[in-house]
């Protein structure tokens, strides 16, 4: 019957409207970056790694090797990295997205962003970081939930000391997630070579909230005519319920919308 569908498309669409939808916001495309991105090899007590970064053909291309430390005989890290710039805002979203292909087997890769430094953490071990496995041979989305990222990790390996999901403190904080102010990607603390091409870093599962909606309270409709007869939920002309608009309630949103009644019409 039309008029239980439309019933039960009300009731859906009431019943759904905070609901997030996932979608994903652009940090950086390669394709065209809007960041400044260089090279940065281990510089702590005569470290040997050597990498590279350059973009060839619309790909972000990050190309080393990472080698033992001699002093300490463990191996160092390299990055490719940018600081500053402008970021958008991804508090809404649920985990970052790394568009990439490793063309080699490597185990040490790791990313980060912002400049949080925990309380005991070593000094120069600043941001949230988490580790990743790269797809080889081919392209594929990777993605690192939020949640997955600490920033209370040992500067010799990369690892986390202690993880988001064992103490709330060293999860990525709201201010850090609407402005990222940084992001690394690193080959450390395992040895070997690297050969990472990036299409684009994105962050996904970010909530798009309905706006402009004119909404009814549920109040009373009609119930089905079993002959299969038309029948009124509501004519603007004489309206049976309370009609309102809801603007955009998230994060401070600007979008705005009304809903009136004139000449039997609703608008």
């Amino acid at each position: 019957m039309i008029v239980t569908s439309l019933i039960t498309a009300a009731m859906v669409t009431l019943s759904t409207l905070d609901m997030a939808i996932g979608s994903d916001i652009e940090i950086e495309s390669f394709a065209n970056p809007s960041h400044t991105w260089n090279s940065l090899n281990d510089p702590v007590m005569g470290g040997k790694s050597t990498g590279t970064f350059s973009v060839s053909d619309g790909v972000g291309v990050f190309d080393g090797e990472v080698v033992d430390v001699p002093s300490l005989k463990s191996p160092g890290f390299i990055t490719m990295q940018t600081r500053g710039g402008s970021y958008p805002d991804v508090s809404s979203c649920d985990a970052l997205k790394l568009t990439i292909m490793s063309t080699k087997e490597y185990q040490g890769y790791q990313v980060s962003f912002g400049v949080n430094h925990a309380p005991g953490a070593f000094r120069h071990a600043s941001g949230y970081k988490a580790h990743f496995d790269a797809p080889v041979g081919e392209f594929g989305d990777v993605i690192i939930p939020f949640t997955s990222f600490s920033n209370f990790w040992d500067a010799k390996t990369g690892n986390q000391m202690v993880t988001c999901e064992e103490n709330k403190d060293y999860c990525p904080d709201e201010a850090t997630l609407k402005d990222l102010k940084q992001i690394s990607v690193w080959g450390e603390g395992v040895a070997g070579m690297v050969h990472l091409e990036i299409k684009s870093i994105d962050a996904t599962g970010c909530s798009e909230e309905a706006t402009d909606l004119e909404i009814t309270e549920l109040g009373s409709f009609p119930s089905s005519d079993p002959e299969g007869n038309e029948i009124i939920i509501e004519s603007f002309a004489n309206p049976t319920h309370a009609w309102k608009s809801l603007n955009d309630p998230v994060m401070g949103g600007e979008s705005t919308g009304s809903v009136s009644v004139e000449n039997g019409v609703g608008i």
